[in-house]
């Protein structure tokens, strides 16, 4: 169930207030360049401490000491401002067509990947057009060069950055309607009115809209001076609205790029890959393969344009045809790039790079500290990566679920020697992303495939090749320590003086057109730029803890990446958020109460009390359950979790969380009934997460295959109890969502199974690793 109204009333910030208003493009230079210099000053103090006394756990001296009292970057600026800046000069550019039949064609200048945001775009545009949410068509965007940045979908910022523009530029075209009706009619454009596609006369006389003009395409910066409806006559946005495609799911009338026949004769098409990461063709021979019914064609798949293989694909008229084949392949192997690593390997890396905390002062300061664990995480969407592609007469096109399709594009262009005008690449609605569809990696690989073989195909990976060599979320070690001073004889509560958060971190991949947009924006970074300006613009500690700093450190290893839920959020805010409670308990205080007295943000304050009242924070529970709090701050948003968790009761048997109460401050809600399903669907995530499943990596291979053993939560995990609270509109502009719930939930259920069991979690997935109080 969702509540509209918190249990109290927010005490929220007026608008945009601590959300840093009036970030103009100079000034937000300034402190993308801040990233960038902090990259080159982190690089320098990693190899400094790695090659001295960082091994022994001496205090940092020199260049690297004076990193340790840097200011927290997304107090000023996050990775919002980042977004909706570098976009910004892209965004109003839309198709807004009107039919002779009257009815409203959008495309979606986005990528639908089951958030919901087609639906909430619809109804800005019916909302602000005066038309009813199915009188309109839409459709995704194909690649278009020239909206560069305007194209990405990712970092919780699609509403955000659809609200501006889309409510503008179709508040520009009901004007350009109204005036075309008051000279059709003869009468003044103040006298006319709007309903369902119809203009309407005082004397009853109408027009359709379809009758005065054909709607708008391209790009219309003149639509910036627009004014958009005032919020007190809205009717639809803010109304639960169901999903426009909710029926066509579940009936299977949706059509993904499998389903598509939009090039005779594309044949379907799989691919061998090698036993481990990084693995290459040596030798291969495919007679067995190409005599069985129905097969094609077989063929190397380069990794590049020059480069070696990383596999065969085989060509059939089915799918059950060429997965025969594939097994009867005869193919040898050169050995990986990560054969002689596995997960241990890599932590002790990481360890051996990760920068050191302030030290404790003896006698006067105690400390908490935690090292935390966070294994590679397989994306995992219910549809794995596909693509058609038709390579043919110096064209290709593509058909795909991209979130970057212009770098995509840009990318077949390279390795195909074609220009990007040359190349087509159609945006199809995909079930499911994470993260994973930033990355392209059929789309490229389908093109390279129909060059090769000289006809249109079918590309899909299988559930197998997805987990095993698809991307993951970095693999990650967190050391956090907290000094603190206990209250005087005389009473008084006790104070933190610091906090100090230190990630190490398998590298982020950024190469799939988010990372170059940003960079590009504000200068040229590089990979490790990017990641530090990314890093210091989505953490920071909400409390008042004294000298706070949050370092990372990256090491690139041969497991590919790409982010997934929060990108670094859904790690360190757990983190953060475990050591939180445990210096609530170390001075003595209830972790509520704690977190309500050393919060320094109003509107964390708000979400964190709506879901102790209604969650009923400190109520008696059953031996064996517990409830967790976790907080979260990111996307100019707020979200507070209270999760109860219940313990295994038999030896095979796991944890279970039993309730959840989510509250969100989002400044505006577009629909809410989407926005719980995402809420819902966050806090199922945070369970796999924390309490299930990972990928682990074996001397350069990944141990799971499928939704077997990468064991992510079903239904029976997902607690019977969920509600969702929307605290009262206290901005314009909606803030993200999509992201925000995960790490709060995650915190929240690491902090319950905490008190449940007296083990401090420190490494993940809990079923598998803890380490006893």
């Amino acid at each position: 169930m969702s509540s509209q109204s918190p249990v109290v009333s927010s005490a929220a910030t007026p608008p945009g207030q601590d959300d840093a208003p009036g970030v103009d493009r100079r000034r937000f230079i300034g402190y993308v360049v801040k990233g960038s210099t902090l990259a080159v000053a982190l690089s320098y103090g990693a190899d400094t401490l790695t090659s001295g006394d960082s091994a022994s756990g001496a205090a940092p001296s020199g260049r690297a000491a004076q990193l340790l009292g840097i200011p927290e970057l997304a107090d000023v600026v996050d990775l919002t401002d980042l977004l909706l800046l570098s976009g910004d000069p892209f965004y109003y550019d839309f198709l807004i067509r009107i039919t002779p039949e009257n009815r409203i064609r959008f495309e979606l200048p986005r990528m639908e990947v089951g958030q919901g945001i087609e639906t909430a775009s619809v109804m800005i545009v019916a909302e602000e057009l005066d038309v009813a949410i199915d009188q309109i068509d839409v459709s995704l965007s194909p690649a278009e060069i020239r909206r560069a940045t305007g194209q990405i979908t990712g970092g919780s910022h699609s509403v955000s950055s659809l609200w501006d523009p889309l409510r503008k530029v179709t508040a520009a075209l009901r004007t350009l309607i109204v005036h075309g009706a008051a000279a059709r009619l003869g009468v003044a454009p103040n006298q006319i009115t709007t309903a369902n596609g119809i203009t309407s006369a005082p004397d009853g006389r109408s027009v359709r809209y379809a009758d005065v003009s054909d709607g708008v395409e391209g790009r219309n910066d003149l639509a910036r001076t627009a004014v958009p409806k005032d919020p007190s006559h809205y009717r639809v946005i803010g109304s639960p609205t169901n999903r426009i495609d909710a029926r066509d799911i579940v009936t299977g009338r949706v059509q993904y790029a499998m389903d598509l026949d939009v090039v005779p004769d594309a044949l379907p098409t799989v691919v061998a890959r090698p036993p481990t990461l990084g693995g290459t063709v040596r030798s291969y021979d495919a007679s067995a393969a190409l005599a069985m019914p129905g097969v094609v064609a077989a063929c190397e798949v380069p990794t590049d344009v020059e480069g070696a293989s990383s596999g065969v694909a085989v060509v059939a008229r089915s799918f059950g045809e060429a997965f025969k084949a594939r097994d009867a392949l005869q193919i040898e192997w050169n050995g990986g790039t990560a054969d002689h690593l596995s997960d241990d390997d890599i932590i002790d890396q990481l360890r051996a790079i990760n920068l050191p905390t302030l030290p404790a002062i003896p006698i006067l300061t105690k400390s908490v500290s935690g090292e935390f664990i966070f294994p590679y995480v397989a994306h995992a969407p219910l549809e794995t990566m596909t693509a058609i592609a038709d390579v043919s007469d110096g064209r290709a096109r593509v058909w795909t679920g991209a979130k970057t399709p212009i770098a995509a594009q840009a990318k077949i262009a390279r390795d195909l020697g074609l220009l990007p005008t040359n190349v087509e690449v159609n945006v199809v609605k995909s079930g499911g992303s994470f993260g994973r569809r930033l990355f392209f990696d059929a789309a490229v690989e389908s093109a390279r495939i129909s060059s090769i073989v000289g006809r249109p195909i079918k590309l899909m990976f299988t559930r197998q090749e997805d987990t095993k060599f698809g991307r993951a979320r970095p693999l990650s070690i967190h050391k956090v320590q907290a000094t603190y001073r206990r209250g005087g004889l005389l009473g008084g509560r006790g104070k933190v003086l610091t906090f100090d958060h230190r990630a190490a971190t398998s590298a982020l991949d950024a190469r799939h057109g988010f990372g170059e947009g940003i960079t590009a924006f504000a200068g040229e970074l590089g990979a490790f730029g990017f990641s530090q300006t990314l890093w210091h613009t989505t953490q920071l500690v909400q409390y008042d803890f004294g000298l706070t700093s949050l370092l990372l450190n990256e090491k690139e290893f041969p497991v590919a990446t790409s982010s997934w839920r929060g990108i670094y959020s859904g790690t360190a805010v757990v983190a953060n958020e475990v050591i939180v409670d445990e210096l609530a308990r170390r001075l003595g205080e209830d972790e509520y109460a704690f977190r309500m007295r050393t919060l320094d943000d109003d509107r964390s304050k708000a979400v964190l009390r709506a879901v102790a009242e209604r969650g009923g924070w400190g109520r008696a529970l059953p031996r064996g359950t517990a409830q967790g709090l976790g907080l979260h701050n990111e996307y100019k948003s707020r979200a507070a979790v209270l999760a109860e968790l219940r313990t295994a009761s038999r030896p095979d048997e796991d944890a279970r969380v039993t309730k959840m109460v989510v509250a969100v401050d989002v400044n505006r809600v577009v629909n809410p009934k989407g926005l719980e399903a995402q809420v819902i669907g966050a806090a199922t995530d945070a369970i796999t997460t924390i309490l299930r499943t990972g990928l682990h990596l074996d001397n350069g291979a990944i141990r799971e295959s499928s939704y077997g053993d990468f064991e992510i939560a079903q239904m029976k995990h997902t607690p019977p109890e969920i509600e969702v609270i929307f605290m009262p509109t206290n901005g314009d502009r909606p803030g993200g969502a999509g992201e925000l719930v995960v790490p709060a939930a995650a915190a929240a259920i690491a902090n319950a199974f905490a008190r449940a069991t007296g083990i401090k979690p420190r490494r993940f997935p809990l079923r598998d690793f803890y380490e006893e109080a």
